[in-house]
């Protein structure tokens, strides 16, 4: 008889107790969700990495802050969000000493890598369709891009992007169709192309 899966929220409580498998298994779960919000935001790995590792922390640190009726993954994000932005906050007083590569291309895949392989024509096709997209999201502010990532690449309802925004419903629903919109102008010459 197969264990049943406890719910991230279960796993909170157990934290709370002081399971350090309950820790573990919250990790394994959000770890590249995590990472690939930060460095979509961030568009540095060490940075994203750094805000990975932080937030475990925190979680690790705040545990008895954590309410059980509340859904972790809008905590976790919530989480992820604030270091983030505390981090774009520090780099407009930062003067860097580096340049962007021409092609544009920082080296890091941050989609998911589907688990059937796709023909070499198809694959190079959806490579093309992401990197425009991603192109696409890039011209966005932090407010629409965060708004978007969220949804589309992390599925958080708008009420938990809300939360994680701390912003009210009816912005996020603003923000979300904003960025649709752009996106859709964005893409337009691109989709007609195609066809």
């Amino acid at each position: 008889m197969e264990a049943k899966m406890k719910k991230d929220e279960e796993l909170m409580v157990d934290i709370k107790l002081g399971d350090k498998g309950a820790m573990e298994e919250i990790f394994q779960r959000y770890k590249k969700p995590i990472l690939n919000y930060s460095l979509r935001l961030l568009k540095n790995l060490a940075d994203a990495e750094d805000t990975a590792a932080e937030t475990f922390c925190i979680i690790t640190a705040k545990k008895d802050y954590y309410k059980p009726g509340a859904k972790f993954s809008t905590w976790i994000f919530a989480i992820a969000h604030n270091i983030c932005i505390d981090k774009i906050r520090k780099r407009k007083k930062t003067v860097f000493m580096w340049f962007k590569r021409k092609n544009e291309e920082n080296g890091y895949e941050m989609l998911d890598i589907p688990d059937s392989r796709p023909t070499s024509n198809e694959r190079l096709e959806e490579e093309d369709a992401a990197s425009l997209v991603k192109g696409a999201i890039e011209t966005l502010n932090l407010e629409l891009k965060e708004a978007i990532i969220l949804r589309e690449y992390h599925n958080l309802s708008y009420e938990e992007i809300s939360q994680v925004m701390h912003c009210s419903l009816s912005k996020v629903k603003i923000l979300i169709f904003r960025a649709r919109e752009k996106l859709k102008t964005e893409l337009v010459p691109f989709i007609k192309e195609a066809q």
